[in-house]
């Protein structure tokens, strides 16, 4: 059974603003989702990062670029961004190094640049706590789409019910830490990570489809991705289960998606 543990949330009460509220971000996303918003571009191939960054201009974003991972660093630490676009393959820090930094100091949306041929990339880089990625070569459309996924997923999470610790069993996921905690050992997640468990706790012990999970842990519409949810799953499992090839806790469902139970406590 779950308890959780209610505080005032300072991200619950900004949603209420006209400009973050579900009804205006939609409109939001629809236009331009990248209005007032700025992304870091780091690519070292120039007519790629060319191609992203007048993509993004298009989109609404201020564009930052950097030609390699120690430049993405620098520029990140010196300034604010709403987004970071990441080259898996870049000369010195490449694209996995530069992620694994940022996500030390932040939890700002990052997405990954991989090549189709490279799906290991994928897996990586999710692993260390990228949002999501895209694969080259990419059109516009497909661009679009990954990015409106990432910015409504940030937008759906400002509005998401705050709390202190939320149990279920011997399991407690602490809310400002982003830890879970497990027969008295805490366990750092990844932003994807903790939406995760957090949506499987608020619905512990009843089935929750993929479809579901990608619209309200990722922020997609439609059922794009379903192998998003797999990766995480994958790597959710092998930080709370005893044994993640028998699942006990974070459970399958066959022909609907997964179940959050009480585990071996």
């Amino acid at each position: 059974m779950m308890k959780a543990h209610e505080e005032p949330s300072r991200a619950a009460s900004d949603a209420t603003d006209d400009s973050t509220s579900p009804q205006s971000g939609n409109a939001f996303l629809q236009s331009l989702p990248g209005k007032g918003l700025k992304v870091l571009i780091a690519e070292d191939e120039k007519v790629m990062r060319t191609l992203l960054t007048q993509s993004m201009r298009s989109m609404g974003f201020t564009v930052m670029e950097a030609t390699d991972g120690q430049e993405a660093l620098a520029k990140f630490a010196a300034e604010r961004f709403n987004l970071v676009m990441l080259d898996v393959l870049m000369p010195g820090i490449d694209g996995f190094e530069v992620c694994k930094e940022i996500r030390k100091r932040s939890d700002v949306p990052i997405v990954m640049i991989t090549a189709l041929n490279r799906p290991e990339d994928v897996v990586r880089g999710l692993e260390l706590g990228a949002d999501n990625y895209i694969t080259k070569p990419f059109n516009f459309k497909e661009l679009q789409a990954r990015i409106h996924a990432v910015m409504r997923r940030s937008l759906h999470l400002r509005a998401y019910p705050s709390f202190e610790v939320a149990e279920v069993g011997d399991l407690k996921l602490f809310n400002d830490a982003q830890e879970v905690e497990i027969d008295g050992r805490r366990i750092p997640l990844t932003p994807i990570e903790f939406a995760l468990l957090r949506h499987l706790i608020s619905h512990a012990d009843h089935p929750v489809s993929k479809e579901e999970l990608l619209q309200e842990v990722w922020g997609y519409a439609e059922g794009d991705s379903p192998n998003l949810v797999e990766l995480a799953v994958r790597r959710l499992r092998s930080k709370i289960e005893s044994d993640p090839s028998n699942p006990t806790r974070v459970v399958t469902v066959r022909g609907i998606g997964y179940v959050l139970r009480e585990g071996e406590g």
